[in-house]
């Protein structure tokens, strides 16, 4: 999705994603002309408004975030590391 159909779905302004943008919160696809937005980007986007409601300052947030992404890598590498073993046990006589 493209910037201004983003930050209508996120309900921020251009200050506020320029802000994030700036800060590393958000990364969006860039295909030459304008950023693109996933639907990732957009749960991204809400999680801070939400954090950002609850009081958490920028470095919380960005504390917040990190951890969140640790716990997504992690996730995907017992998924291939299940994968692996599943696959393994399938190749057993």
């Amino acid at each position: 999705m493209q910037t201004r159909e983003f930050v209508v779905q996120a309900h921020i302004d251009a200050q506020t994603l320029d802000h994030w943008l700036h800060a590393g919160w958000l990364s969006p696809h860039d295909d030459g002309a304008e950023p693109g937005f996933s639907q990732v980007d957009l749960a991204r986007a809400q999680l801070i408004g939400d954090l950002q409601d609850f009081g958490i300052n920028d470095e919380g947030i960005a504390v917040i975030l990190d951890l969140v992404d640790q716990l997504h890598g992690l996730r995907n590498v017992l998924r291939e590391v299940l994968a692996t073993i599943d696959g393994h046990r399938r190749e057993r006589p």
